[in-house]
């Protein structure tokens, strides 16, 4: 059964949803969270197998650039 939650942002963090909704092309603030959510719980499933490096690659250049997102490395660590 759906719950409903209720967020309250600061102006940077309502600025920061807007932009993920945008960049995204989502249809709505609640789909951009629920995106969000399901991302980072995937990079915490890798992470839990050992992955703690994301990377991306420009499929027109080849060129490729590694991000590292640091609550993934805590999960890795020990």
């Amino acid at each position: 059964m759906p719950k409903r939650i209720v967020f309250t942002f600061d102006d940077r963090s309502i600025g920061s949803l807007e932009k993920v909704k945008e960049l995204g092309q989502f249809s709505s603030l609640g789909t951009a969270v629920r995106e969000s959510v399901l991302i980072n719980q995937e990079l915490h499933n890798q992470a839990s197998e050992g992955f703690s490096e994301v990377v991306v690659r420009n499929p027109k250049t080849k060129q490729e650039k590694t991000i590292i997102i640091p609550s993934l490395r805590k999960n890795t660590a020990g």
